[in-house]
């Protein structure tokens, strides 16, 4: 009779188990969509509102949601500064950089890549700034594998931005942001002027936003 209950518990509990595993399975799926999906609810739902622009911090792999909204914040207040129209600014959940974004080598990721997978659902209404911690390149200089801090391809309205090189990343990365957001927004090149303190000065394959603070009048002026 001993036996009988000891098989009959042992079997109740291996029951348990796969009903356990089951659910927590179904509860690992239902969380991934919801993710996927909020994030395109977000994104589509500004199309009700086609005269506002909105800017939208996708973070990526290790980025954490809250180094993403750290981050807001800071843009929050430093676009104030920098431009004479509100931009509202949104986190998106976070999305894994998959293995055919890398680089031939598989040594890092290719930042035209990465936009190419971000500017689907983004518009002049809709800017996609990717957030990587992740090591990005692009062909520069004769080479076919430069690391950057950031890239903005013309008319994408999408970009990334990679921290991975900068020194001083909680003093700089902000400015790399609102550089590559200001080629993706306003359409707008490098600093004319090359003046060492505006915040669109081409870097010329340096990683260097160390003096860079501001936006020069021409640039300011430019965009206005």
């Amino acid at each position: 009779m001993d036996e009988m209950r000891i098989k009959s518990n042992t079997k109740k509990s291996y029951m348990g188990k796969k009903i356990l595993g089951a659910i927590l399975i179904i509860v690992c799926i239902f969380s991934c969509y919801f993710l996927i999906h909020n994030k395109r609810e977000t994104i589509q739902n500004v199309d009700k509102h086609p005269d506002k622009t909105i800017v939208f911090l996708q973070p990526l792999d290790n980025y954490t949601q809250q180094e993403a909204m750290l981050l807001q914040n800071t843009l929050k207040n430093e676009f104030k500064g920098l431009f004479h129209k509100n931009f509202e600014i949104r986190v998106l959940p976070n999305i894994n950089l998959t293995a055919e974004l890398k680089n031939q080598n598989n040594t890092r990721y290719r930042a035209d890549k990465i936009i190419g997978s971000l500017k689907k659902e983004a518009s002049n209404h809709k800017i996609i700034i990717g957030l990587t911690h992740k090591d990005v390149s692009v062909p520069y200089k004769g080479k076919s594998d430069w690391g950057v801090l950031g890239l903005s391809i013309h008319g994408s309205y999408a970009c990334v931005v990679s921290d991975y090189r900068l020194k001083n990343k909680k003093r700089d990365y902000w400015k790399v942001v609102c550089h590559e957001f200001i080629h993706t927004a306003y359409l707008y090149g490098h600093c004319p002027k090359d003046s060492s303190t505006c915040i669109m000065k081409d870097a010329k394959g340096k990683a260097d936003f160390s003096n860079k603070k501001r936006l020069c009048g021409h640039c300011r002026n430019a965009l206005e």
